[in-house]
């Protein structure tokens, strides 16, 4: 038996995910009023919240980033102690 159906979607491309392309999500029947720049925010979030081996890449990253900064600064006191000295 089929049965109609008539739901509110929001279908997300591209949610910056190496397997997926697209993430489809289907409205509750009381959310059909909502902005759907919400709608987009809460989306992304949630695609972001459920994809964790891409956000620890992100956070490794910017690890790397402020270590190479910390070591940069580091090195640049030592040079100026050593030639002050």
């Amino acid at each position: 038996m089929i049965k109609g159906v008539n739901k509110k979607v929001l279908e997300v491309n591209n949610p910056q995910s190496v397997y997926f392309e697209k993430a489809v999500f289907y409205l509750k029947p009381n959310m059909t009023c909502v902005p759907e720049k919400l709608l987009k925010k809460e989306a992304d979030e949630f695609i972001s919240e459920i994809s964790p081996k891409e956000r620890k890449i992100v956070l490794f990253v910017k690890l790397l980033i402020g270590l190479s900064f910390a070591f940069s600064a580091v090195t640049a006191a030592l040079i100026f102690l050593v030639s002050f000295f």
